[in-house]
């Protein structure tokens, strides 16, 4: 399994398309901490702490890259027909779809905590020009959750690569869905929001928006969690049972 696990890490490290997306991700959350930092400075019903705390949330935005790094992971697979190599050096199909879980849970970690380390930088920087305070207590576990909900993000790219095999339908199903349905239906249905992935995966950061409307951050972890787990569980079982010729 190690073995299994070193190799998914080798083909990744080989790809240009993941050290792309992985330096593309801290671009990203300093773009969207500059946004939250001048949010931050108008005049806002937020109380100021936590306004503070939704410039360093913007480490959570690195959650589309490590989710597209996760489906080109898997789907590559199929689009390049090396996953019957994959399965016949290793049979055991679950193993080489519990490899691919772990190397990119492990890339998503990598990247997670860059970007949060990043996005802390910029925005202290950027609330201290700004003559704010850059600190609360709560910012730890802010960074703490983005870093979490980022990484697991990475693992049901994994899970979505693995159910939808065609690599063009599987990275534009995921940002059609996590750019712009999951908000669609939380406008249409306001009520709605909280329990989709996105705003589960949101309130995981300790994001706060102005009315309330997400989850507790144990809350949308539990949650966020259940889906990736229900994604990897139908990937893990339909690539068991699935013919790949």
């Amino acid at each position: 399994m190690n073995r299994l696990v070193h190799a998914e890490l080798i083909r990744a490290r080989a790809s240009r398309s993941t050290w792309i997306l992985a330096a593309l991700a801290p671009v990203l959350c300093v773009l969207w901490t500059g946004l939250g930092a001048a949010l931050a400075a108008m005049d806002s019903p937020l109380p100021l702490d936590q306004r503070i705390e939704n410039v360093y949330n913007m480490a959570q935005q690195a959650y589309l890259l490590t989710l597209i790094l996760g489906v080109l992971g898997m789907s590559g697979e199929y689009r390049h027909q090396t996953i019957t190599w994959q399965f016949l050096v290793s049979p055991g199909r679950d193993r080489v779809v519990a490899a691919k879980l772990a190397a990119y849970g492990i890339i998503g970690l990598s990247v997670a905590v860059i970007s949060a380390l990043v996005t802390l930088a910029s925005g202290a920087l950027m609330l201290g020009l700004g003559d704010h305070p850059v600190w609360t207590p709560r910012v730890p576990l802010v960074l703490l959750g983005a870093v979490l909900s980022v990484t697991l993000y990475g693992l049901l790219g994994v899970g979505i690569g693995a159910l939808v095999r065609n690599q063009v339908v599987a990275v534009a199903l995921a940002l059609v869905w996590f750019m712009y349905a999951d908000y669609v239906l939380t406008m249409l249905l306001p009520g709605l929001g909280r329990w989709l992935p996105t705003g589960a995966a949101r309130a995981v950061g300790g994001m706060t928006l102005h009315g309330g409307g997400l989850l507790p951050a144990w809350g949308g972890g539990l949650l966020f969690a259940a889906y990736v787990a229900a994604a990897v569980l139908a990937a893990r079982l339909i690539t068991l049972r699935r013919d790949i010729t």
